[in-house]
């Protein structure tokens, strides 16, 4: 099992990991920026942007299930990836079996949140991509 650290670049309109990937690792953002985005169908939704000290890949880093969403990079971006081996080198028992807890926690809610929707009321929210920005993406994501 790989346990380390190490510091990535990615370009500009590289897709780093897509919903349903087996990747287990952790992500930092040094510099740049990336979208986190969910698919349906041909409608790609921004769900958050990512810039500095921000991190992804959290749950699947804790409970080693499949990514729950796609990151694309919408501009140059170094990241410091923290290898799954980690976790268990470096976290004692006790916390990894609350943090197991609380990304299913998490996943279920994600799991209603994709079926149901949510209301959102005077909140602001994440712009949506434009239709050309969605098939930029989607031609991103689908190869």
């Amino acid at each position: 099992m790989d346990n380390k650290t190490t510091k990535i670049t990615i370009k500009k309109d590289q897709v780093l990991c897509r919903a349903g990937d087996e990747s287990y690792d952790l992500y930092l953002v040094v510099a740049g920026q990336l979208m986190v985005c969910s698919r349906s169908g041909k409608m790609v939704t921004p769900i958050a942007y990512l810039s500095d000290n921000k991190y992804f890949g959290e749950m699947s880093f804790i409970d080693k299930l499949p990514r729950s969403a796609d990151v694309i990079a919408i501009e140059d971006t170094e990241l410091i990836k923290i290898t799954s081996g980690l976790k268990q080198k470096s976290l004692p028992t006790w916390l990894l079996i609350m943090a197991k807890g609380m990304t299913g926690k998490v996943r279920l809610l994600d799991d209603v949140i994709r079926d149901k929707g949510i209301k959102r009321k005077n909140l602001d929210s994440i712009e949506p991509l434009t239709i050309d920005e969605q098939r930029h993406y989607y031609q991103l994501l689908d190869n």
